[in-house]
């Protein structure tokens, strides 16, 4: 049943989340759970299941079995902008930036979509990452003539535009060198360091490392473990399955 309370004691679960495309088993029976104010990073080898758990989570994917609830509510049916809508921030490997777009207009979007006034409510969130990132809330510069790295920093920004209260984040610094994966990792603690739960699902080892509070790791479909960075780096499985330990 719908749960019309919202309940803080977890910020993201999911129960018992099974799915499957033809004989393949991409998600089975997975129980997950993120607290307000973590920084969660999800990790696992190409086929663990990842990409899966994440749009489920988002609601681009419809799980078979099983229920997600966000601060308690049960969101399960609800799709992905009826999530965003409950305070969930969004971006994806592949970026979805309006590309004719100017910068401005990306970040009213999500404004637009909300039915919110004024772009320029109070959002300190959004604030700090412009001016760390390098962008403009008034620029008008097309998207699709930024570089790769201020498309990403974009998408980002227009996921805080909403003012989330969590941001789920599927490969964030991919395809950036590592003096822009280093400042997206300072923006992601700063963002996490005042309150936002932030998941984010990563290949990059070293990011990890640098950003997360805890880590899960997928397999086959399936938790295969879950704990800190060093807990997670420090296992000796792990490193078998995924950190490339013969």
């Amino acid at each position: 049943m719908e749960s019309d309370a919202m309940d803080s004691a977890v910020a993201l679960e999911t129960r018992s989340i099974s799915k499957k495309f033809g004989g393949i088993v991409a998600a089975d029976n997975i129980d997950f759970k993120v607290y307000p104010g973590e920084l969660r990073c999800l990790i696992g080898p190409n086929g663990a299941g990842k990409s899966t758990l994440f749009s489920i989570l988002c609601g681009f994917q419809q799980a078979e079995s099983g229920e997600i609830l966000i601060f308690g509510q049960n969101v399960t049916k609800k799709l992905a902008f009826e999530r965003v809508r409950l305070g969930v921030g969004l971006t994806f490997q592949t970026n979805r930036a309006f590309h004719d777009l100017s910068v401005r207009e990306n970040l009213a979007i999500p404004h637009f979509a909300l039915k919110k006034d004024n772009i320029k409510v109070e959002n300190k969130r959004l604030d700090y990452a412009l001016g760390a990132f390098g962008l403009d809330l008034n620029d008008p510069t097309k998207a699709g003539e930024l570089t790769h790295d201020q498309l990403q920093w974009l998408e980002m920004s227009m996921a805080l535009s909403s003012n989330p209260n969590i941001l789920l984040l599927d490969e964030p610094t991919a395809g950036m060198a590592e003096e822009e994966t280093s400042k997206t990792g300072k923006v992601l603690k700063f963002l996490n360091s005042i309150g936002l739960t932030i998941v984010v699902v990563e290949h990059d080892m070293d990011f990890v490392r640098n950003v997360a509070q805890s880590v899960t790791v997928l397999h086959q479909g399936r938790i295969f473990a879950e704990g800190s960075v060093e807990e997670i780096t420090s296992n000796e499985e792990v490193k078998q399955i995924y950190l490339g330990k013969g």
